[in-house]
């Protein structure tokens, strides 16, 4: 780097995303798929693109708005939360995307040098989010040889023995990449072991719309958990960036 010094630790122990990785693989080879992103074949709803087309000469939505999101976007989510998820104390943000409101959280309730637990197989943007924020004690749980549901015997056991008690636990309903389903007594399981250690317990629910054989999907709430949601997958809108986080009022107000 010569007199510009070295990069920091933190950015070059940070993994390469997976799919970058992929495609390096797969670059020249031929007939091959690469399964690396998830990219759904649909477009956003005619509804949205339409609306698109009349904010665009709307003057308010070129100047600075309110950091949480658009006040009547909020509304509608907490609706929405209401509604379909059955999160009834829902403070919401909109963010750039469900990444950035994981590595929003990240930044607000975890130091450097904290533990946090994931469940293999993880997220590999969760783990970049821990790595690139100087979060490098990660304790990765196992999952179900068969199911691949988290181990909740395992989680209790980690969270009463490790010193300092981890800060945070995440996990991704329906898993990514796993695609599997926690059963809700079992994500009412892991929020009792979280609340009960005084660990946050952050859930994506990125896929919530993707469930299958007659399953349906539920949320847990409680003052130490976060749900994540996203549109992208849902509605198509992979490169709009737009998610959303969901707490209580004070984790709001520390995210602001």
């Amino acid at each position: 780097m010569g007199s510009y010094g070295k990069l920091a630790k933190r950015a070059v122990e940070t993994e390469m995303p997976i799919m970058v990785q992929i495609q390096q693989l797969v670059r020249g080879a031929k007939n091959a798929v690469s399964l690396a992103q998830g990219v759904v074949h649909w477009q956003p709803p005619k509804q949205a693109l339409d609306k698109v087309k009349e904010l665009v000469w709307e003057p308010s939505i070129s100047r600075y708005g309110a950091d949480e999101g658009i006040l009547e976007l909020r509304e509608a989510l907490v609706k929405k939360l209401h509604n379909e998820n059955k999160l009834y104390k829902s403070s919401v943000m909109v963010t750039s995307g469900a990444n950035q409101a994981f590595v929003n959280l990240v930044l607000t309730l975890c130091d450097s040098g904290d533990s946090v637990v994931m469940f293999a197989p993880y997220y590999f943007n969760a783990y970049m989010s821990f790595q690139m924020t100087g979060v490098t004690n990660i304790l990765v749980g196992p999952g179900h040889p068969e199911t691949l549901y988290p181990d909740a015997d395992w989680l209790e056991k980690t969270l009463s023995e490790t010193k300092p008690t981890p800060k945070l636990v995440t996990v991704v309903n329906p898993g990514n990449p796993s695609g599997t389903y926690i059963p809700d007594p079992l994500l009412k399981r892991i929020s009792d072991i979280c609340r009960d250690a005084g660990s946050w317990l952050v859930v994506d629910n990125t896929y919530e719309y993707f469930m299958y054989d007659d399953l349906k999907h539920t949320c847990v709430e409680g003052n130490h958990i976060v749900n994540i949601f996203s549109f992208s997958k849902a509605y198509g809108m992979m490169g709009w960036r737009v998610g959303y986080v969901r707490n209580t009022f004070y984790l709001l107000c520390l995210l602001s």
